[in-house]
């Protein structure tokens, strides 16, 4: 099966099948979610241990602001990976000869 976007795979996929392809062709948004999930667990666990001057919608809205620093981490990481990784891969003379 190609990982090119622009073909269709030559076999229909459950959708079980589509998402473990998908989750290896970008491993660090599955990894992202795990992030965002442990994050906003943390934060729901610790809000009973909040400081006592701090409203809770500010509790809240610090742990959001922090869960999704984690996930938009992760992406802009694996982001950065598949550009380092295109730019240093060597192309084949097949490939070049194509485009």
């Amino acid at each position: 099966m190609s990982t090119d976007y622009n073909e269709r795979p030559q076999f229909e996929e459950t959708s079980g099948n589509k998402t473990f392809r998908k989750m290896r062709e970008n491993p660090m948004v599955p990894i992202g979610m795990a992030g965002f999930f442990v994050a906003a667990i943390y934060g729901a666990r610790q809000f009973k241990n909040r400081p006592k001057n701090m409203s809770a919608s500010m509790y809240i809205m610090r742990f959001r602001v922090f869960a999704q620093s984690i996930a938009v981490g992760a992406m802009g990481i694996g982001i950065g990976y598949t550009i380092l990784k295109d730019m240093f891969v060597k192309k084949s003379p097949n490939e070049s000869e194509a485009k």
